[in-house]
This record gives structure tokens, sequence and C-alpha cells, in this order.
């Protein structure tokens, strides 16, 4: 539970398998792997021009390598929410499906 006072995140979908509701995997691997996973997918399936999301600042390194994997070229800016980074990906290459 967050503090009233500071900035929070809530899931449209939560995920029920985490450790804090009360399963077996660990809640900030279980949503770094999801948050990647899903960026691979966007990259590799939809190719846009540009992606501009905010992550949080441990995943900076995986997003980078999954960026260069997908001919995009990475930029990482600090948030006012400690933890999280605006990220932005612009396409430089393209690159055949599959990598």
């Amino acid at each position: 539970m967050t503090d009233p006072e500071e900035p929070g995140y809530e899931l449209v979908m939560p995920f029920v398998t985490v450790a804090s509701k009360g399963g077996p995997h660990e809640d900030q691997a279980y949503t770094a792997g999801w948050s990647m996973g899903a960026l691979d997918a966007l990259l590799e399936h939809q190719r846009p021009p540009v992606v501009e999301d905010t992550i949080r600042d441990d995943c900076m390194p995986q997003a980078d390598r999954i960026a260069m994997r997908h001919g995009y070229s990475a930029v990482f800016e600090p948030t006012d929410v400690g933890g999280w980074e605006f990220m932005q990906l612009t396409r430089v290459t393209e690159v055949k499906p599959g990598g």
C-alpha cells in the first residue's frame, strides 16, 4: 500500500501470481519481465517509428539492448518520480523480423 502523499501506480490488470498477492513470483522481477517482454513484442511486431514511455530505471539497460536488437536508438531522461525514467526509442535501421 502506498502512502496517500506519495505518487503511485496501479495496474489495470493486476498480477495475481506475485508474492504480494500470495503467489510464488517476486514482484519486481515479474513486472520487469512483463514490461520488457511487452517492449520486445511491440518493437518486433508493430515497428513504430518512435516509442515514448516511462519505465523503471532498473530496466534501462535491458530496454536499451531490446531497442538495439530491433534497430532503435534509445534516449533516457529522469522523471519527477524516483525510480522511473522517460524513454524515447527511435527506429534508425530496418531489421528483419526475428532479429
